[in-house]
């Protein structure tokens, strides 16, 4: 159930912007959620809002600051409740929804591949 509630925020992120193209780099400062891809799906993400219009790129680094920090804490709330290969299993799930999150955005036209 936590899971389904981590994808369906971080997708809501995707619904926030790269719509349109221009407006300067994104502002977004974020500190590393202990999860590889998953900072990697948050650059995307940053990369994605520089293109954005001015008005839009607000909201959209806000997005992305509260992502940042669900993912955190996921990744810290799997690292405390559990040992050994469950916790590699967590790992993995939060590694591989990033990464497929960080598709999605990149398969968008305004932050393209």
């Amino acid at each position: 159930m936590a899971r389904a509630h981590l994808a369906l925020l971080l997708w809501g992120t995707l619904a926030l912007g790269c719509g349109k193209a221009g407006g300067d780099a994104g502002k977004a400062d974020l500190d590393s959620t202990g999860v590889d891809a998953c900072d990697s799906y948050l650059a995307t993400m940053t990369a994605c809002a520089s293109k954005l219009p001015a008005e839009t790129r607000k909201s959209h680094d806000a997005a992305i600051r509260i992502a940042r920090d669900v993912l955190e804490a996921r990744a810290e709330a799997d690292d405390e409740a559990l040992e050994g290969d469950a916790r590699a299993e967590a790992r993995v799930a939060i590694a591989a929804a990033c990464k497929q999150m960080s598709d999605a955005v990149l398969d968008r036209a305004v932050c393209g591949r």
